[in-house]
């Protein structure tokens, strides 16, 4: 069993070629979603309806209507959408554009409100571009997704993030789940020399950091961790560990 902290904190992340015989089945209760991009939309309708689903746009930031339509024709379960901004020179106004693609299927029911959108910056956005884009995300209401590759640029970002109070996601860099949210945690203490320690480390020691009440409190700024489909049993064998 799961410790509540760690419950649905994973977003498990199938490959872009991936066939019928690559879709889970029965999910552990770490993962709270499964990462399927747009155009394998069919492949789940038809072979694992039941799959808590965040679609992934392929297409640029904006184009958001006709996955959704897809799935709300289909009746999948939709646990998010996430889109990836692709204007680097002009991340804030990318944000912008997606907002104006999401309005109108918030208004028609496409698009649940009850649904996340995760938008991701792009890799190597960072300073005044990447606070501009947090700037909207924020008043919009998004979650961010940010690539952890780079400790020190996760570290910076996410603390961007919380002081705008707009909550993340990870979504590159293969980290453990559990170090990620300990890492999130110290940065909300304003210490980010043990946040980034933290993220190159395992679950043991991240969840020997923290209450697991604290990290339960987290979870508002933590909201999924992405990992690989053949990191998915090591990284929830860990976490069930964790609540022996």
């Amino acid at each position: 069993m799961t410790a509540p902290a760690l419950t649905r904190l994973v977003t498990l992340v199938v490959t872009p070629d991936a066939g019928p015989a690559d879709l889970p089945g029965d999910l552990p209760d770490v993962v709270g979603a499964v990462a399927v991009d747009d155009l394998l939309l069919p492949t789940v309708r038809d072979h694992a309806p039941g799959l808590p689903v965040t679609v992934v746009g392929t297409g640029g930031a904006a184009q958001v209507a006709g996955p959704l339509g897809l799935a709300a024709r289909a009746g999948l379960v939709l646990a998010g959408v996430r889109t990836t901004l692709r204007d680097a020179a002009d991340p804030a106004g990318n944000v912008r554009r997606v907002l104006a693609a999401l309005d109108p299927l918030r208004d028609d029911g496409t698009l649940p409100d009850d649904v996340p959108v995760t938008v991701v910056l792009p890799t190597g956005v960072g300073g005044y571009g990447a606070e501009a884009a947090l700037d909207e995300i924020g008043n919009a209401d998004l979650v961010v997704g940010l690539d952890a590759t780079r400790p020190e640029v996760w570290t910076a970002l996410v603390d961007a993030a919380l002081d705008r109070e707009v909550a993340t996601e990870t979504v590159r860099g293969d980290r453990d789940p559990v170090a990620v949210l300990a890492a999130v945690r110290a940065c909300l203490d304003g210490e980010p020399d043990l946040a980034a320690r933290l993220l190159t480390g395992d679950a043991a020691d991240a969840w020997a950091a923290f209450d697991a009440a604290t990290l339960e409190r987290t979870r508002r700024w933590c909201r999924r961790v992405d990992v690989p489909a053949q990191r998915l049993d090591e990284r929830a064998a860990a976490c069930a560990a964790l609540a022996d």
